[in-house]
């Protein structure tokens, strides 16, 4: 049974991104801000529900939840403009290497050592960030692309972090708090931006549609997360989730978008996820 929910967990992962990819396609005048907003509150419901209605807030924890909030801001909003603006599958593939974020924070500052296969993890890594910008390569980077990537992959490696350092100081509690505010403040940002940006409602039941559908995803995810953490193997939930989306976003991309890698960038592909699996070990 938890293989099924692990197989899902992935499909999950893919999903969000194919969902935002869609999306910008389907919408004539796309409305990121909107959509966000709608995708954070819905995936606040997934942790209310969650809780069981056993929740207590505090002060400390809300610093921690402001913190991961401005994070997940950068991230979602980062991986939602480069999936618009690039490649599917390279964006997905940028997105998961900022898992090396919280494993620098936890050399540097919880001191925390990195074994052999990390090392070599590490190296994979560098190496096919080199592969993939081929300067012969078939997908184009673009300035407004290269800034998306940026910000979704420092956003979402912080957003890793602030949860490891959350839950040493909190003692492994308050996870379902932390999200619940973290998210809050995220959806009234976006929807505060929508309004500021003069966002109209055109399309709006495709943008809420889709929205809600990317939000139960965010939120299934973490919540499968949870339970799965204490029934499977860290050395195999971890690194599953991570290449399976990886590589589930680079069969979409290639057979339902057509986007076409250079020989050398697809090299690079292989030896990216084959780092994310190291990592995650």
């Amino acid at each position: 049974m938890q293989y099924i929910l692990l197989l899902l967990v992935i499909l999950l992962v893919a999903t969000q991104n194919i969902l935002q990819k869609q999306y910008n396609q389907s919408a004539k005048l796309p409305k990121p801000y909107l959509f966000l907003s709608i995708t954070s509150f819905s995936a606040m419901l997934f942790f209310i529900f969650s809780s069981g209605g056993r929740l207590h807030f505090t002060l400390d924890v809300f610093w921690y939840a402001l913190a991961f909030a401005i994070s997940f801001i950068s991230a979602i909003l980062g991986l939602f403009l480069s999936i618009k603006w690039g490649s599917l599958s390279i964006s997905m593939l940028v997105n998961s290497y900022s898992l090396i974020v919280p494993t620098l924070y936890g050399i540097f500052f919880l001191k925390e050592e990195l074994g052999g296969i990390g090392v070599l993890g590490l190296l994979l890594l560098i190496l096919s960030l080199f592969l993939i910008a081929d300067k012969k390569q078939k997908v184009m980077f673009s300035l407004p692309w290269v800034m998306a990537l940026l910000f979704s992959f420092f956003g979402n490696g912080m957003c890793s972090t602030i949860q490891k350092a959350q839950q040493i100081a909190f003692d492994g509690g308050y996870k379902n708090e932390l999200m619940i505010m973290a998210l809050l403040i995220c959806g009234g940002t976006f929807f505060l931006l929508s309004c500021i940006f003069h966002e109209n409602f055109q399309e709006a039941r495709l943008c809420v549609g889709m929205g809600i559908l990317n939000g139960v995803a965010n939120g299934g995810v973490n919540l499968m997360m949870l339970v799965l953490t204490g029934l499977i193997p860290n050395a195999i939930l971890f690194p599953s989730v991570s290449a399976g989306g990886v590589v589930l976003g680079f069969v979409t991309a290639t057979f339902i978008y057509k986007e076409r890698l250079s020989h050398i960038q697809l090299v690079g592909y292989f030896i990216g996820t084959l780092s994310i699996i190291l990592l995650n070990l």
